[in-house]
Protein backbone atom coordinates (compact mmCIF):
# COMPACT_ATOMS: atom_id res chain seq x y z
CA UNK A 1 0.00 0.00 0.00
CA UNK A 2 1.34 3.49 -1.16
CA UNK A 3 1.76 6.81 1.10
CA UNK A 4 -1.75 7.47 -0.30
CA UNK A 5 -3.76 5.02 0.18
CA UNK A 6 -2.00 4.87 3.72
CA UNK A 7 -2.97 8.33 4.24
CA UNK A 8 -6.21 8.40 2.47
CA UNK A 9 -7.64 5.47 4.69
CA UNK A 10 -6.58 6.67 7.85
CA UNK A 11 -9.29 9.39 7.15
CA UNK A 12 -11.82 6.91 6.26
CA UNK A 13 -14.21 7.83 9.35
CA UNK A 14 -13.57 11.41 8.47
CA UNK A 15 -14.75 10.78 4.85
CA UNK A 16 -17.60 8.70 6.09
CA UNK A 17 -18.58 11.19 7.84
CA UNK A 18 -18.82 14.06 5.36
CA UNK A 19 -20.09 11.98 2.94
CA UNK A 20 -23.37 11.19 5.34
CA UNK A 21 -23.00 14.97 5.98
CA UNK A 22 -23.50 15.65 2.78
CA UNK A 23 -26.33 13.39 1.69
CA UNK A 24 -28.20 14.36 4.38
CA UNK A 25 -28.03 17.92 3.52
CA UNK A 26 -29.36 17.56 0.13
CA UNK A 27 -31.95 15.08 1.49
CA UNK A 28 -33.08 17.63 3.51
CA UNK A 29 -34.07 19.96 0.68
CA UNK A 30 -35.59 17.46 -1.49
CA UNK A 31 -36.99 18.35 -4.60
CA UNK A 32 -35.03 21.42 -4.88
CA UNK A 33 -31.81 19.88 -3.65
CA UNK A 34 -32.16 17.28 -6.23
CA UNK A 35 -32.17 20.39 -9.10
CA UNK A 36 -29.00 21.70 -7.25
CA UNK A 37 -27.62 18.36 -6.71
CA UNK A 38 -27.77 18.65 -10.64
CA UNK A 39 -26.35 21.98 -11.37
CA UNK A 40 -23.17 21.62 -8.95
CA UNK A 41 -22.38 18.24 -10.11
CA UNK A 42 -22.28 19.84 -13.93
CA UNK A 43 -25.30 17.46 -15.09
CA UNK A 44 -26.49 20.44 -17.36
CA UNK A 45 -22.74 20.87 -18.61
CA UNK A 46 -22.58 17.41 -19.52
CA UNK A 47 -18.96 17.50 -17.58
CA UNK A 48 -18.11 17.83 -14.04
CA UNK A 49 -18.47 21.00 -12.74
CA UNK A 50 -15.75 20.21 -10.24
CA UNK A 51 -13.31 19.68 -12.35
CA UNK A 52 -13.69 22.59 -14.59
CA UNK A 53 -13.01 25.15 -11.66
CA UNK A 54 -10.03 23.31 -10.52
CA UNK A 55 -8.36 24.37 -13.78
CA UNK A 56 -9.42 28.02 -12.69
CA UNK A 57 -7.99 27.66 -9.48
CA UNK A 58 -4.37 25.83 -10.43
CA UNK A 59 -4.42 28.34 -13.39
CA UNK A 60 -5.23 31.68 -10.92
CA UNK A 61 -2.21 30.66 -8.16
CA UNK A 62 0.42 29.67 -10.52
CA UNK A 63 -0.31 33.69 -11.91
CA UNK A 64 0.01 34.78 -8.35
CA UNK A 65 3.01 32.75 -7.89
CA UNK A 66 4.54 34.09 -10.94
CA UNK A 67 3.22 37.97 -10.41
CA UNK A 68 5.51 37.13 -6.66
CA UNK A 69 8.49 35.80 -8.37
CA UNK A 70 8.29 39.14 -10.88
CA UNK A 71 8.18 41.31 -7.51
CA UNK A 72 10.42 39.55 -5.74
CA UNK A 73 13.08 38.87 -8.28
CA UNK A 74 12.51 42.77 -10.51
CA UNK A 75 11.35 44.58 -7.78
CA UNK A 76 8.22 45.32 -10.08
CA UNK A 77 5.15 46.78 -9.02
CA UNK A 78 2.63 44.21 -9.21
CA UNK A 79 0.96 43.82 -5.66
CA UNK A 80 -2.33 45.50 -6.51
CA UNK A 81 -2.95 43.18 -9.06
CA UNK A 82 -1.43 39.91 -7.36
CA UNK A 83 -4.13 41.10 -4.35
CA UNK A 84 -6.51 40.74 -7.01
CA UNK A 85 -5.80 37.63 -8.65
CA UNK A 86 -5.42 35.95 -4.92
CA UNK A 87 -9.02 37.33 -4.03
CA UNK A 88 -10.73 36.12 -7.00
CA UNK A 89 -9.04 32.82 -7.28
CA UNK A 90 -9.96 32.37 -3.68
CA UNK A 91 -13.67 32.62 -4.73
CA UNK A 92 -13.16 30.35 -7.25
CA UNK A 93 -11.47 27.56 -4.49
CA UNK A 94 -14.24 27.90 -2.12
CA UNK A 95 -16.67 27.40 -5.09
CA UNK A 96 -14.54 24.33 -6.10
CA UNK A 97 -14.90 23.12 -2.28
CA UNK A 98 -18.53 22.96 -2.31
CA UNK A 99 -18.72 20.79 -6.16
CA UNK A 100 -16.09 18.61 -4.51
CA UNK A 101 -18.32 18.01 -1.84
CA UNK A 102 -20.70 17.29 -3.57
CA UNK A 103 -19.50 15.08 -6.14
CA UNK A 104 -17.67 13.42 -3.01
CA UNK A 105 -20.98 12.49 -1.36
CA UNK A 106 -21.21 9.59 -4.00
CA UNK A 107 -17.50 8.02 -3.35
CA UNK A 108 -17.41 4.61 -2.03
CA UNK A 109 -14.95 2.26 -0.71
CA UNK A 110 -10.72 3.60 -1.89
CA UNK A 111 -12.00 5.77 -4.10
CA UNK A 112 -13.76 8.06 -1.21
CA UNK A 113 -10.43 7.59 1.11
CA UNK A 114 -8.16 8.98 -1.67
CA UNK A 115 -10.73 11.94 -2.39
CA UNK A 116 -10.92 12.69 1.30
CA UNK A 117 -7.48 13.27 1.41
CA UNK A 118 -7.53 15.14 -1.61
CA UNK A 119 -10.39 17.70 -0.39
CA UNK A 120 -8.60 18.04 3.03
CA UNK A 121 -5.33 18.51 1.07
CA UNK A 122 -7.44 21.80 -1.07
CA UNK A 123 -9.27 22.85 1.70
CA UNK A 124 -6.30 23.56 4.04
CA UNK A 125 -4.50 25.68 0.98
CA UNK A 126 -7.26 27.26 0.71
CA UNK A 127 -7.74 28.21 4.23
CA UNK A 128 -3.77 29.49 3.88
CA UNK A 129 -4.59 31.72 0.71
CA UNK A 130 -6.91 33.30 2.88
CA UNK A 131 -5.05 34.09 5.26
CA UNK A 132 -2.43 35.62 3.07
CA UNK A 133 -5.04 37.69 1.22
CA UNK A 134 -6.33 39.46 4.56
CA UNK A 135 -2.42 39.29 5.67
CA UNK A 136 -1.36 41.76 1.98
CA UNK A 137 -4.58 43.43 2.59
CA UNK A 138 -2.73 44.68 5.81
CA UNK A 139 0.36 45.99 4.19
CA UNK A 140 2.26 42.59 5.20
CA UNK A 141 3.11 41.74 1.77
CA UNK A 142 6.45 39.97 2.06
CA UNK A 143 4.32 37.34 4.72
CA UNK A 144 1.81 37.28 2.07
CA UNK A 145 4.07 36.23 -0.26
CA UNK A 146 5.81 33.24 2.03
CA UNK A 147 1.83 32.25 2.90
CA UNK A 148 1.20 31.96 -0.69
CA UNK A 149 4.14 29.93 -1.52
CA UNK A 150 3.19 27.45 0.79
CA UNK A 151 -0.19 27.17 -0.13
CA UNK A 152 1.23 26.61 -3.34
CA UNK A 153 3.11 24.01 -2.05
CA UNK A 154 0.06 22.46 -0.13
CA UNK A 155 -2.02 23.19 -3.07
CA UNK A 156 0.26 20.97 -5.93
CA UNK A 157 0.30 18.02 -3.62
CA UNK A 158 -3.37 18.40 -3.74
CA UNK A 159 -3.46 18.63 -7.38
CA UNK A 160 -1.42 15.52 -7.39
CA UNK A 161 -3.53 13.25 -5.18
CA UNK A 162 -6.40 14.36 -7.15
CA UNK A 163 -4.52 13.15 -10.38
CA UNK A 164 -4.45 9.61 -8.46
CA UNK A 165 -8.18 9.88 -7.34
CA UNK A 166 -8.68 10.17 -11.15
CA UNK A 167 -6.54 8.51 -12.94
CA UNK A 168 -5.94 5.47 -10.49
CA UNK A 169 -9.45 4.82 -9.02
CA UNK A 170 -11.57 6.34 -12.25
CA UNK A 171 -13.51 8.92 -10.14
CA UNK A 172 -16.07 10.96 -12.12
CA UNK A 173 -15.42 9.36 -15.40
CA UNK A 174 -17.65 7.45 -17.94
CA UNK A 175 -17.57 4.18 -17.16
CA UNK A 176 -19.21 2.87 -20.48
CA UNK A 177 -16.62 4.94 -22.39
CA UNK A 178 -14.05 1.88 -22.70
CA UNK A 179 -16.76 -1.17 -23.16
CA UNK A 180 -18.96 1.34 -25.52
CA UNK A 181 -22.23 -0.28 -26.93
CA UNK A 182 -22.27 -3.14 -28.90
CA UNK A 183 -23.69 -1.93 -32.49
CA UNK A 184 -26.96 -3.57 -33.87
CA UNK A 185 -27.59 -2.61 -37.48
CA UNK A 186 -30.15 -4.65 -37.82
CA UNK A 187 -33.13 -6.08 -35.40
CA UNK A 188 -31.20 -8.52 -33.09
CA UNK A 189 -32.93 -10.77 -31.00
CA UNK A 190 -32.09 -10.30 -27.25
CA UNK A 191 -34.26 -11.96 -25.26
CA UNK A 192 -37.45 -14.44 -25.29
CA UNK A 193 -40.87 -12.06 -25.21
CA UNK A 194 -42.20 -14.22 -22.31
CA UNK A 195 -39.74 -13.61 -20.33
CA UNK A 196 -40.23 -9.53 -20.09
CA UNK A 197 -42.62 -8.70 -17.25
CA UNK A 198 -44.92 -5.75 -17.55
CA UNK A 199 -43.04 -2.84 -16.39
CA UNK A 200 -40.20 -4.29 -14.60
CA UNK A 201 -36.78 -3.80 -15.73
CA UNK A 202 -35.23 -6.60 -16.98
CA UNK A 203 -31.43 -7.48 -17.97
CA UNK A 204 -31.12 -8.70 -21.34
CA UNK A 205 -27.30 -8.93 -24.08
CA UNK A 206 -26.75 -7.74 -27.12
CA UNK A 207 -23.25 -9.28 -27.58
CA UNK A 208 -20.86 -8.26 -24.74
CA UNK A 209 -22.84 -5.35 -23.96
CA UNK A 210 -26.08 -5.97 -21.19
CA UNK A 211 -28.40 -3.80 -21.44
CA UNK A 212 -31.77 -3.30 -19.64
CA UNK A 213 -35.78 -3.54 -21.18
CA UNK A 214 -38.35 -2.21 -19.85
CA UNK A 215 -41.73 -3.07 -21.39
CA UNK A 216 -45.16 -1.38 -21.42
CA UNK A 217 -47.80 -3.08 -23.11
CA UNK A 218 -47.02 -3.12 -26.94
CA UNK A 219 -43.88 -0.65 -26.38
CA UNK A 220 -40.38 -1.91 -25.23
CA UNK A 221 -37.56 0.52 -23.86
CA UNK A 222 -33.72 -0.55 -24.12
CA UNK A 223 -30.89 1.28 -22.63
CA UNK A 224 -26.92 -0.10 -21.55
CA UNK A 225 -27.32 -1.34 -18.16
CA UNK A 226 -24.14 -0.49 -17.10
CA UNK A 227 -25.15 3.31 -15.22
CA UNK A 228 -22.43 5.56 -16.83
CA UNK A 229 -22.01 7.61 -13.84
CA UNK A 230 -20.29 4.29 -11.27
CA UNK A 231 -21.26 1.69 -13.11
CA UNK A 232 -24.34 0.63 -11.44
CA UNK A 233 -26.71 -2.02 -12.85
CA UNK A 234 -29.72 -0.24 -13.79
CA UNK A 235 -31.80 -3.69 -14.14
CA UNK A 236 -31.66 -3.23 -10.14
CA UNK A 237 -32.76 0.05 -10.14
CA UNK A 238 -36.56 1.50 -10.11
CA UNK A 239 -38.75 3.17 -12.51
CA UNK A 240 -40.60 6.79 -11.97
CA UNK A 241 -42.55 8.05 -14.67
CA UNK A 242 -40.56 7.67 -18.18
CA UNK A 243 -37.25 7.27 -16.24
CA UNK A 244 -35.52 4.24 -14.99
CA UNK A 245 -33.24 5.71 -11.44
CA UNK A 246 -29.79 4.31 -10.71
CA UNK A 247 -30.37 2.06 -7.26
CA UNK A 248 -26.56 3.28 -6.31
CA UNK A 249 -26.83 6.91 -6.91
CA UNK A 250 -30.15 7.67 -8.15
CA UNK A 251 -28.85 9.14 -11.83
CA UNK A 252 -31.71 9.45 -14.13
CA UNK A 253 -32.23 8.19 -17.44
CA UNK A 254 -35.28 9.13 -19.91
CA UNK A 255 -36.05 5.34 -21.15
CA UNK A 256 -36.67 6.12 -24.50
CA UNK A 257 -33.47 8.04 -25.58
CA UNK A 258 -31.22 7.07 -22.89
CA UNK A 259 -31.07 11.57 -22.08
CA UNK A 260 -30.25 12.20 -18.39
CA UNK A 261 -33.08 13.91 -16.09
CA UNK A 262 -30.91 14.09 -13.29
CA UNK A 263 -27.55 13.66 -12.39
CA UNK A 264 -25.02 12.18 -10.88
CA UNK A 265 -24.36 11.38 -14.00
CA UNK A 266 -23.06 13.24 -16.99
CA UNK A 267 -23.44 10.79 -19.77
CA UNK A 268 -25.99 9.61 -21.09
CA UNK A 269 -26.83 6.08 -21.45
CA UNK A 270 -26.60 4.29 -24.93
CA UNK A 271 -30.50 3.91 -26.47
CA UNK A 272 -31.69 1.09 -28.56
CA UNK A 273 -34.76 0.90 -30.66
CA UNK A 274 -36.83 -1.93 -29.19
CA UNK A 275 -39.85 -4.15 -30.12
CA UNK A 276 -41.50 -7.31 -29.62
CA UNK A 277 -40.97 -9.44 -32.99
CA UNK A 278 -43.45 -12.98 -32.84
CA UNK A 279 -41.85 -14.38 -29.12
CA UNK A 280 -38.45 -12.84 -29.22
CA UNK A 281 -37.38 -8.94 -28.03
CA UNK A 282 -35.46 -7.41 -30.40
CA UNK A 283 -33.25 -4.24 -30.28
CA UNK A 284 -31.22 -2.68 -33.04
CA UNK A 285 -28.92 0.55 -32.36
CA UNK A 286 -27.78 2.09 -30.60
CA UNK A 287 -29.89 5.30 -31.76
CA UNK A 288 -28.00 7.68 -29.54
CA UNK A 289 -24.13 6.93 -30.68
Amino acid sequence: MGLIERWGKGLAGLGNATAKAVNAFYGALGRPGKVLQDFINGTWLRHPLHATLTDVVVGGFTMLLILDLVSLIFRAEVALGATIVLGLTVLAALATIVTGLTDFKDAEGPERNAATLHGLTNIIATLVYVVAFFVRLGDGLVAGQVLSIIGYAILSFGAYVGGEVVFKHGYMVNRNVFDGAQQANDFTAVLPAASLAENTPTQASLGDTALVLVRRGDLVYALQNTCSHAGGPLNEGTLDGDSIVCPWHASTFRLKDGSIKHGPAFVPQAAYRARIAGDQVEVQGPINA
